[in-house]
C-alpha cells in the first residue's frame, strides 16, 4: 500500500455501522486517521442488511463524514460478512502422490484454490481456514519438501446465506457506489485481534454479544475449530424491557444503567428513576440473558471441544459489558470467563477505540487490508487555446508575387517531385501495414 494512501473498514452492525479509516506501515502497524458510527436503525437485522436503500443512506453519510474529517476521498473500503446463518464446516482436500516427487508451495495452493471453489447447496463460501495436514495418514506440521504416497488437507470452510454479500454488493457499491476491496468475516477477524497465541492453543471460546447476534467461536491448538452464530443479542433484551410499557430508546437506557446479572441484581441504585422497579428490570433481563447463555453453553459442547478449553470463555461485543456477566457466565459455564480488547500490538494509537466494543470489530478489519483506498482523481488535460482567426488580407493585383525565372521554376519543380515521391513511399508502406484484407 502507497504510504499516501490510506486502508478503510465498515461494520454494518445491527446497532451501529461503523467505519474507520487508518495507515498501516511496512511492519503491518496500523495507526487510525479517522473513526466514525451512526445508527444502523432498522436497516441491519441480525447482522445483515434489511434495507439496502436504507442501508446505503447511511454508508453515505458515514463516508462524507470520515471523508470530512481527513480532507481525503474514499474510494473503496473493506466490509465485514456477519450474520444469523454463518458457521464453520469441516472440508477435506486429497492429493495423490508418486512418492519421489517432494510437496512444494504450489501444490498447497493449489488445494487451496480448490477449496475456495466449494460451494455446499443454498449458502455461500466466505472463508477458508485452519488447514491441516495428514502426509500417508499421519499429522504433518509442515509438509513442504516432504513426499509421500497421499498428502489430505483439512479445511474450515466459514458460510453463510449468500444474500449476506448480495445485500452488501448492492448496498455499498451499486447505491453507496463505493467499490468493496474485499469480504472479511468479521468473527474471524475480531479473533486475529483479540486473542493471544496462548489463549489459541491452549482452547478458548471467543463469544461476541452483538446487538442482532451472539456469535461464537471454538479455537484449540492455534486453529478455529468450531463456529456458530445465536440468533438473539443485546437488542432482543431491549425489547423485552420495552415490553414493561418504555419505548425502544428509553427501555436501552434502563438496560445499560441499571441493568445487572447474578447475586447483585437486586441491590438498590442510588441514582435509579422513580419510573423503574430494579427488580422487575433485572428479572426481564436475567432470564433472557439466561436464554443466551445456555444456547452458547450447549453450542459449546456440540463442539466437541467442552472439555479441553483451558483458556476458557472470552468475551467481546457491546451487548459484553453488562454488570455482573462475567460472574455469571462463569457460574453457568464452569469455566474461566474474562473480557478481551483490542491489542496493542496491531495498533499504535486511539486507545479509546481499543477500549471501546462497538470498534473491534471494524478495527479488526484492517489487519487484513493491503489496497489502497484512496480515490484517485482523475485530472482532465488543459483544454488547448482557441485560435483567433485572422481577418484575410486581399492581395491587389499590383500586390501579386512577381513571376519566377525558368530557372526558379524548374528548381521548384524538382523539390515537388522530391516530396510527392516520398509521400507515395509512406502511402503505400501504410497501406500494407493496415490492409483490411491481411
Amino acid at each position: 500500500m502507497e504510504h499516501s494512501g490510506f486502508i478503510a473498514g465498515i461494520d454494518l452492525g445491527t446497532s451501529k455501522i461503523v467505519g474507520v479509516l487508518g495507515r498501516k506501515n511496512e511492519q503491518g502497524v496500523i495507526s487510525i486517521l479517522a473513526s466514525e458510527s451512526i445508527p444502523s436503525d432498522s436497516c441491519v437485522r441480525h447482522g445483515v442488511i434489511y434495507n439496502i436503500d436504507e442501508a446505503a443512506g447511511k454508508i453515505k453519510k458515514l463516508v462524507n463524514l470520515l471523508e470530512n474529517k481527513t480532507g481525503k476521498k474514499i474510494g473503496k473500503t473493506y466490509v465485514s460478512v456477519a450474520g444469523k446463518s454463518l458457521r464453520a464446516i469441516e472440508h477435506k482436500e486429497t492429493k495423490l502422490l508418486d512418492g519421489t516427487t517432494p510437496i512444494t508451495f504450489a501444490l498447497l495452493d493449489n488445494l487451496e484454490q480448490q477449496a475456495k471453489l466449494n460451494k455446499p447447496e443454498f449458502f455461500a463460501n466466505y472463508s477458508v481456514l485452519a488447514p491441516e495436514y495428514y502426509l500417508n495418514g499421519e499429522y504433518e506440521e509442515d509438509p513442504i519438501d516432504k513426499t509421500g504416497s497421499t498428502l489430505e488437507v483439512r479445511y474450515r470452510l466459514v458460510i453463510g446465506r449468500p444474500n449476506i454479500k448480495t445485500n452488501l454488493t448492492k448496498s455499498v457499491t451499486d447505491k453507496a457506489r463505493i467499490e468493496i476491496a474485499g469480504y472479511i468475516v468479521g468473527p474471524v477477524a475480531a479473533g486475529a485481534l483479540v486473542l493471544d497465541e496462548h489463549d489459541r492453543q491452549a482452547g478458548c471460546a471467543l463469544v461476541d454479544f452483538g446487538a442482532g447476534t451472539t456469535t461464537l467461536s471454538v479455537y484449540k491448538g492455534g486453529l478455529l475449530r468450531f463456529m456458530s452464530v445465536i440468533p438473539f443479542g443485546g437488542r432482543t433484551i431491549t425489547k423485552d424491557v420495552q415490553a414493561l410499557g418504555f419505548v425502544f430508546d428509553s427501555a436501552e437506557t434502563y438496560k445499560i444503567r441499571y441493568g445487572k446479572l447474578g447475586k447483585d441484581k437486586n441491590k438498590a441504585v442510588a441514582d435509579a428513576s422513580a419510573d423503574v422497579d430494579l427488580r422487575e428490570l433485572n428479572k426481564v433481563i436475567q432470564l433472557r440473558q439466561d436464554e443466551i447463555i445456555l444456547n452458547v453453553i450447549n453450542q459449546i459442547k456440540l463442539s466437541g471441544y467442552a472439555d479441553r478449553l483451558d483458556a476458557g470463555i472470552i468475551m467481546i461485543g457491546g451487548a459484553s459489558q453488562m454488570t455482573g456477566l462475567v460472574d455469571h457466565l462463569a457460574e453457568k459455564s464452569q469455566l474461566p470467563v474474562k473480557r478481551a480488547v483490542a491489542k496493542r500490538l496491531y495498533i499504535n494509537n486511539a486507545a479509546e477505540l481499543l477500549q471501546n466494543p462497538l470498534y473491534t470489530q471494524v478495527l479488526s478489519l484492517l489487519l487484513f487490508a493491503n489496497e489502497n483506498c484512496e480515490k484517485k482523481e482523475v485530472i482532465a488535460p488543459e483544454a488547448e487555446p482557441a485560435t483567433v482567426p485572422q481577418p484575410r488580407t486581399e492581395i491587389k493585383p499590383e500586390e501579386k508575387e512577381p513571376k519566377k525565372n525558368e530557372n526558379q521554376k524548374k528548381q521548384k519543380g524538382g523539390k515537388q517531385t522530391t516530396l510527392l515521391g516520398f509521400f507515395e513511399k509512406i502511402q503505400n508502406f501504410g497501406g500494407t501495414m493496415f490492409n483490411d484484407e491481411e
